[in-house]
Formats: C-alpha cells, sequence, structure tokens
C-alpha cells in the first residue's frame, strides 16, 4: 500500500477517535443539547469521511489484485462482498451495516444510529488499515 494512502486513512482514523473520545466524555453529557447536536453531527461527518476512506483503500488494494477493469464497476456493496472474499475485512455484516450508515447519515432521524456505530467502526477501520499496511507487494498484482 502507498504511505500516502495509509497516512489518510490513518488521519481520518485519528480525526473520527477524537470525535468519538470528546462525544463520550463528562463534559460532553454537561453540553446543552444544542451543542450535544453540534458534535453529533461532528462525529457523524467524520464517521462518513472515514467510511469512504476504507471504501478507496479496499479499491486500491482490490486494483492490486485483480486489475482496475474487475473492480471499478463495483457498487459499494460488491466491493465489500469481495473485500470480505479477500480477506481484508474480517466481518463483511458489520461493514454492511456501515455501508448503511454512511448512506442515511445525512438524515437526522437515524444520525443517533451512525454516532453510536461510530466506536465500533473504529476498531474495524483500524483493523483494516493494518491488514492492507501488512499485505507484501509480492501478493498484489498489477493494475490493469
Amino acid at each position: 500500500m502507498k504511505k500516502r494512502n495509509s497516512d489518510k486513512l490513518q488521519h481520518a482514523i485519528q480525526s473520527l477517535e477524537n470525535a468519538v473520545r470528546y462525544a463520550r466524555s463528562p463534559e460532553f453529557q454537561e453540553l446543552s443539547m444544542e451543542f450535544k447536536n453540534v458534535l453529533i453531527s461532528a462525529v457523524v461527518q467524520n464517521f462518513s469521511l472515514t467510511f469512504r476512506v476504507c471504501l478507496q483503500m479496499i479499491t486500491y488494494q482490490l486494483i492490486d489484485r485483480f486489475g482496475a477493469a474487475e473492480v471499478e464497476p463495483l457498487a459499494a456493496k460488491e466491493l465489500l462482498h469481495l473485500a470480505a472474499k479477500e480477506g481484508l475485512v474480517s466481518n463483511l455484516d458489520q461493514w454492511l451495516e456501515y455501508l448503511d450508515c454512511e448512506h442515511l447519515s445525512q438524515l437526522s432521524s437515524v444520525a443517533v444510529r451512525t454516532f453510536e456505530k461510530a466506536s465500533v467502526f473504529l476498531k474495524d477501520a483500524e483493523e483494516l488499515l493494518c491488514t492492507c499496511s501488512k499485505l507484501p507487494n509480492n501478493e498484489r498484482r498489477k493494475a490493469a
């Protein structure tokens, strides 16, 4: 994996982790509902950004293995299925839930669901970063 790609994911994970940590802090509980809503929105936006970077990393890894012609036409759901088959993600059902949260995160009625999933997602995003970083170059196929 190219260094710039892992740095981008690492930065997104760190930003989400900071937002979640603050939203879970005692100080958060003391805020007015208006400020809580702003911070929940920040967590949801960080979740969305980090999820998109994860999908980008998955796409890069799969292109290395199968070529652009095979991977680029895939929808996100298909991409996740292939990522699970290739061992890039370990819990497909969880990643499909993240996909649903990412698609629905703009709707205020489900923003709380996304907010709650953010903590669990952090662990899986970090696992993806580790998995992609450990892949030896000789296991990758040249992109078509």
